[in-house]
């Protein structure tokens, strides 16, 4: 029988909803890692929420079953209050956030709620992985081999390394077909969707942000770069925004005079 005071203690949560996909796989993956974990995931679906925090009204917090509960707020709602109010502030091993469906890659990042919950954790000094697989294309298969084959090995060496943040991207395609894992940086691909104009069955118009991106360049060493050759990207992401180059060139010039 495992010991609980040895087991790692894992955080979970998926911007999906807690009815997703992405959660009941990461969940049979911890199962087999750790019986010592804590699931707290939005009632609905959150993509898009970025790092955002509910202020304008209250939360609620529902208990499903053992160790699994839903949060109408965002998916950083659902980490704060995990800590705070189920956890009572004791301190994760390892947070999770995924798996999202649906690629995190370049700037989608700042607005991805997959990738502000687990930067929530990196905020509360917590290990922190953001979990991604791409969504099918047309009539592809939706392949998970990819996720169960790599995310389990990287889970446990992770749980070991130094404390940082990390955003992972998985191909959906066969593990088989994987041609392994790559470091990458952010590239560029904003939004560029368009509003759609409509009007509801009383005529009152709405509208309706479309998904379209920019098109990039495939630079090598991206995360864009490593999904379109069927590696897994994985980007490590930094909290300190501070843009440093251009604060060192002012400092040197003042400096200078």
């Amino acid at each position: 029988m495992s010991n609980k005071n040895t087991e790692p203690l894992i955080l979970i949560t998926n911007d999906d909803g807690v009815d997703s996909k992405g959660l009941e796989v990461i969940l049979k993956i911890v199962n087999n890692i750790t019986s010592n974990y804590i699931v707290v995931a939005p009632t609905k679906n959150c993509s898009g929420f970025g790092h955002s925090i509910t202020l304008s009204r209250p939360i609620r917090l529902y208990k499903i079953r053992e160790k699994l509960y839903s949060c109408d707020g965002s998916p950083t709602d659902c980490v704060m209050i995990a800590l705070s109010e189920i956890l009572k502030n004791k301190k994760p091993d390892l947070l999770i956030s995924g798996v999202n469906i649906g690629e995190n890659i370049g700037d989608d990042v700042s607005y991805s709620g997959t990738v502000g919950a687990a930067l929530e954790g990196a905020f509360s000094g917590i290990k922190s992985i953001a979990i991604s697989k791409n969504r099918p294309q047309h009539n592809d298969k939706d392949d998970w081999s990819g996720v169960e084959e790599f995310i389990p090995d990287f889970i446990e060496s992770f749980i070991k390394n130094k404390d940082m943040i990390i955003n992972i991207n998985i191909p959906n395609i066969s593990s088989n077909d994987i041609k392994g894992t790559i470091y990458t940086k952010l590239a560029r691909r904003k939004p560029m969707g368009k509003f759609l104009y409509r009007k509801d069955s009383k005529g009152t118009p709405y509208y309706w942000l479309t998904t379209d991106r920019s098109k990039v360049n495939l630079e090598p060493n991206t995360d864009i770069w490593a999904l379109e050759n069927n590696y897994i990207s994985l980007t490590p992401l930094c909290l300190d925004m501070t843009d440093k180059n251009y604060l060192k060139n002012i400092w040197d010039e003042n400096n200078s005079k």
